[in-house]
């Protein structure tokens, strides 16, 4: 019989999103670390503050795990939006990062986000200043790279809608000499294009996971930017500059703008963000192939109307609930700021992911709960949770934004649409989720 445990935090991070957590192996006495995001906006007083307080929990928290809390196994980044990312920097030079996983966007589109760092801005020096994070949209691989206290870091880029969609391979039953390995279709194109063969930047086509053994899967879905955003955007910002209609902007005009006229650029920005933030990284995971497993999700702050008992009758998962329908995965849905809305350039899911999502039982709220990128029927069209037993088992929404946010989020439809299953992750509040895997 082999046992595993793990804690998932949503963190209060406030505007922005930051997800992580650990993973212990009984057997092999290995802790296994992995982090969703790390960002915050700056124009709510205290929420930096905040971030970090939750970096520095992250890193230091008393653990029943024998661990070292430095290392950080897999580290995903679902967009390049200064709010998901102003807390890079400080994860790749406080710990031993090992792999870093990214959309891939080219620089034809990637300059442009330079324009999602806030007009009032001013990180502190555990954030990213602008320098910082003009370096990491430059080239998001060498900045990673330069600033990474591990010096074998890999980092791994997922290229959006591969036409046909590639086929997850799923864990790799022959070779499992390595406890923590990826699984996918490379594109060797691109690697040889524009990151000159480095053996540390790999790019695969889009059907990346990665694997614990046979035990934990971690599987990633990329959306495309949207071109009709980028050039609304672009369009916007040409007018600032006094650009004619027929000239490009390089990324040294995007530099210029954000530099002399914050404000504005980010203005444009805001405008058009409901359709820029329609693309990303997502990633569904969770342990697979189990016997039995135990599960509480709880919040630690009181504006959460969902206290921990009813957590723990609604969320407790037992040998019966699973060996009887032939459950494979219990996975988390983290969607990042990609939008589920058929107006607004939405997620498209290849079959094979789509049909993994009847075995989720926690979803975060795509981008903090706005609007523009939510529909219901659209989200109960996904069936996610649809093979638990909904009397003793529900599936929670995880809705991650700032109090006092000038945005709306979250929006009253999405407060309505999920007001009996909702969780409030805030500045203020952190959602934790533990499990107890037995195989």
């Amino acid at each position: 019989m082999r046992t595993m445990k793990a804690i998932f935090s949503f963190f209060k991070a406030g505007q922005g999103s930051f997800y992580g957590g650990r993973i212990w192996d009984h057997e092999t006495i290995k802790v296994f670390t992995v982090v969703y995001d790390c960002g915050t906006s700056h124009f709510i007083a205290g929420k930096s503050q905040s971030l970090n307080n939750e970096i520095t929990d992250f890193k230091y928290r008393p653990c029943c795990f024998p661990c070292n809390n430095d290392e950080i196994e897999l580290l995903f980044i679902s967009h390049l939006d200064y709010d998901h990312v102003s807390g890079l920097k400080r994860l790749l030079t406080e710990f031993e990062v090992k792999n870093i996983i990214l959309p891939y966007i080219g620089e034809e589109h990637r300059k442009f986000f330079l324009t999602s760092m806030p007009a009032d801005n001013s990180p502190d020096n555990n954030n990213l200043s602008f320098a910082d994070y003009s370096s990491f949209i430059d080239s998001p691989h060498t900045f990673i790279q330069n600033n990474s206290k591990n010096s074998g870091i890999k980092v791994f880029f997922v290229k959006s809608d591969s036409e046909p969609a590639k086929e997850y391979q799923g864990f790799d039953k022959e070779n499992q000499s390595e406890d923590m390995y990826p699984n996918g279709t490379p594109d060797e194109k691109t690697e040889e294009k524009e990151f000159n063969k480095q053996e540390k930047v790999k790019v695969y086509e889009n059907n990346l996971q990665f694997f614990i053994k046979q035990y934990w899967e971690f599987t990633t879905y990329s959306k495309s930017v949207s071109q009709n955003a980028i050039d609304k955007l672009h369009d916007r910002l040409k007018k600032i500059l006094k650009k004619k209609a027929h000239e490009y902007l390089t990324p040294e005009d995007i530099r210029k703008i954000v530099t002399d006229n914050r404000k504005e650029a980010h203005k444009c920005y805001t405008d058009c963000i409901g359709e820029i933030n329609s693309h990303g990284l997502v990633l569904l995971h969770g342990p697979i192939g189990f016997k039995c497993l135990y599960s509480r999700i709880y919040s630690d702050c009181e504006l959460n109307h969902l206290c921990n008992d009813y957590c723990c009758r609604h969320f407790s998962h037992g040998c019966h609930n699973f060996i009887n329908k032939n459950q494979k995965m219990l996975g988390t849905l983290l969607f990042g700021d990609t939008s589920i809305n058929p107006g607004n350039n939405p997620l498209s899911f290849p079959k094979a992911f789509k049909d993994k999502l009847v075995n989720a039982h926690i979803v975060q709220v795509p981008h903090h709960g706005s609007s523009k990128n939510w529909d219901f029927n659209e989200f109960q069209e996904l069936k996610i949770g649809n093979s638990f037993n909904r009397r003793e088992n529900r599936v929670a929404a995880v809705c991650n934004f700032g109090y006092g946010n000038k945005y709306g989020h979250p929006s009253h439809e999405v407060l309505n649409d999920l007001r009996s299953t909702i969780f409030l992750n805030t500045q203020f509040s952190r959602i934790n989720i533990e499990y107890d895997v037995i195989y």
